[in-house]
């Protein structure tokens, strides 16, 4: 996209600035301050760009931090052309962060959503109800009709957080969520997973029944096992989670093997992890070849790339926050992968 109002603001930079993806810290008050009509016709274009059909980029953000220990605990630090950014802990939210949230929601049009997971729900209850009403075997005994009391646990888990989307502010929901497959399972655990699934999935459908106009991205691997489709029908997103994968050609096969009966293909986005200090082999992915490159600039050439049956609809990214640190500028390779994928707009 080539706003007049963005063609303006480019004059005040030099060139080579403004060929690098938003070399500019916008943020700045000598911009803000100095050239404030500009300022605002380059927000409204960004705006408008976020509002076009575009490849979109979506990061999850760390936000435990309790206070902001640097620009990259910051929301507003964030890059500019970033489409949405999903909390990892909505009920670590403090005021400055919900102020933040507000300020990129109003100024730049990001969308603010946060993360619901399912597995880390049961995980959670698992550990707290160890050692609790066990039967002889030492083993959690399922109640009658299959419950073993995470229902309950789970009850009251979303009863807190799903009113936070309304009560903050926020733009939707992310939920993780991977159903088991109980094909192998005996009965008792067949009936419990059952349970369990068919209880979750109508509380989504609960949410997105008296949400219509929050957004809603649904994560997993196992999309096709749900048992209510009409969930996926009414994602706007179904993320990948590939974020762990080590090949570049297994990003690619989960993708495409989301791609079965009653799961609409035209919504996927594969998750690229950022590198880590403390972990030299995250953020990076194997070519054929033997050729480790970048996981996020790799995902998204094969995001740019087209495919016949399925639709990359964008990329998420991993831990976006761990990206602030880069070599030449902040968000270096997330602003570099939202310019491969939309190159009409200057960043």
């Amino acid at each position: 996209m080539a706003a007049a109002a963005v063609v303006a603001f480019a004059g005040l930079t030099s060139c080579s600035d403004w060929t690098s993806p938003e070399s500019v810290d916008i943020n700045s008050p000598s911009v803000s301050g100095q050239f404030p009509e500009l300022y605002k016709q380059y927000l409204q274009a960004l705006r408008d760009y976020k509002a076009s059909d575009h490849k979109v980029v979506i990061g999850w953000f760390d936000n435990s931090a309790s206070f902001a220990g640097g620009q990259s605990d910051r929301l507003t630090a964030l890059p500019d052309s970033l489409d949405a950014v999903v909390l990892m802990y909505p009920e670590l939210v403090d005021q400055w962060e919900a102020d933040e949230m507000h300020q990129i929601q109003t100024q730049k049009g990001t969308k603010v959503l946060y993360e619901i997971d399912y597995a880390s729900m049961l995980d959670d209850w698992e550990e707290t109800s160890a050692g609790n009403d066990t039967d002889a075997s030492g083993s959690n005994a399922p109640e009658t009709g299959g419950n073993d009391g995470f229902l309950d646990y789970m009850d009251a888990c979303l009863d807190r957080l799903l009113p936070l989307c309304a009560q903050n502010g926020y733009d939707g929901i992310a939920v993780w969520y991977d159903p088991v497959n109980p094909a192998h399972l005996d009965e008792d655990m067949k009936a419990l997973e059952t349970a369990r699934q068919t209880a979750f999935e109508a509380r989504l459908r609960e949410w997105l029944d008296a949400s219509p106009d929050m957004m809603f991205i649904l994560e997993g691997n196992s999309m096709h096992l749900l048992a209510d489709k009409s969930i996926l029908d009414d994602a706007d997103f179904l993320v990948v989670r590939t974020e762990n994968e080590e090949h570049i050609s297994a990003v690619m096969t989960a993708v495409r093997d989301l791609a079965q009966e009653g799961v609409p293909a035209d919504r996927f986005i594969p998750v690229a992890s950022t590198t880590s200090s403390s972990n030299s082999s995250a953020g990076y992915l194997m070519l054929p070849d033997g050729t480790s490159v970048p996981a996020i600039s790799e995902t998204a050439w094969w995001v740019k790339s087209q495919e016949t049956d399925i639709v990359k609809a964008g990329l998420g990214i991993y831990q976006i926050q761990r990206d602030y640190y880069g070599n030449d500028m902040d968000y270096a390779m997330s602003r570099a992968a939202i310019t491969i994928l939309n190159p009409s707009f200057n960043n």
